[in-house]
């Protein structure tokens, strides 16, 4: 067996839609060629990296359609690859949200992404003391009684629209609390701003996972120095696609260097018990 990177960007140019744009982010992303990532999965010896094709309608002009093009496009190289979906909770109705969480589900999406710093709204906002969006519970509650996981960013993002108030992982304790079986996976645990909250969460609550996504390996134990002892729950990604990470085989070289124990079920098993593959 190999690895798995359990948090990419790698959004072909094939399922990206037309009006597609970066401009809103400040960040000129440029669409990886397909056998280019999948040459370099195989002189890395991963087996799959998981796609996190969510929504995100005010940096890149993308819905909620991204997660079922990516599918369609990447079927016939389904073992290679795991598609997360996701919804942006606060600009649909009620309606538009089971029809896009039943729509991704039947397509065979590994889980959902919320955005809170992309997409402007709080992991708690479905709280009546939040706001009491409606929509936000209903992801949550079709997560949790599907078994699939839900990613939530936290941390800032460099991004020009970004609201990185909405990065604290706080929020996420009452997510935790209020949907206790949802596999709730705590992205890029709080960086740079936030991470003893996130490593804090991650040891008191069960249900969240902690994904160190987007940390420079490098860096990893000067963030999260007592990483070994939630390393049990810990998931390895790159957020390859993002600014300034390197490639999947050299992020992910570096993090296999790190005197780390657990890291081999950090960057193996730990993530192929949540994200299944297209196939």
């Amino acid at each position: 067996m190999g690895y798995i990177d359990a948090h990419t960007h790698a959004w072909f140019r094939e399922f990206l839609p037309q009006n597609f744009s970066s401009k809103n982010a400040g960040y000129e992303f440029k669409p990886p060629s397909l056998q280019q990532v999948l040459k370099e999965m195989d002189s890395a010896n991963i087996d799959y990296i998981v796609i996190i094709a969510y929504p995100a309608r005010e940096l890149w002009n993308i819905d909620e359609s991204i997660a079922i093009q990516a599918i369609d496009f990447l079927k016939p190289y389904g073992e290679r690859f795991s598609v997360v979906g996701g919804i942006e909770p606060n600009k649909l109705t009620v309606e538009e949200t089971k029809y896009w969480l039943g729509k991704q589900y039947e397509k065979g999406v590994a889980g959902f992404k919320l955005h809170p710093v992309h997409s402007w709204v709080k992991p708690n906002a479905y709280r009546e003391e939040e706001g009491g969006l409606k929509q936000l519970e209903i992801m949550y509650q079709f997560a949790e009684d599907h078994n699939l996981p839900v990613i939530i960013h936290t941390g800032t993002s460099m991004f020009l629209r970004a609201r990185n108030k909405y990065g604290d992982p706080i929020y996420i304790d009452d997510v935790s609390v209020d949907f206790p079986r949802l596999k709730i996976v705590m992205a890029h645990m709080g960086r740079p701003n936030w991470v003893p909250t996130a490593f804090q969460l991650c040891r008191i609550r069960r249900n969240i996972y902690a994904e160190i996504s987007s940390i420079p390996p490098k860096k990893i134990l000067d963030y999260l120095p007592r990483i070994e002892e939630i390393s049990n729950k810990t998931i390895y990604g790159s957020d390859y696609g993002g600014p300034g990470t390197k490639g999947l085989a050299e992020n992910l070289k570096e993090f296999l260097s790190l005197n780390i124990e657990g890291k081999e079920d950090i960057a193996d098993k730990n993530p192929r018990s949540l994200y299944k593959t297209l196939k």
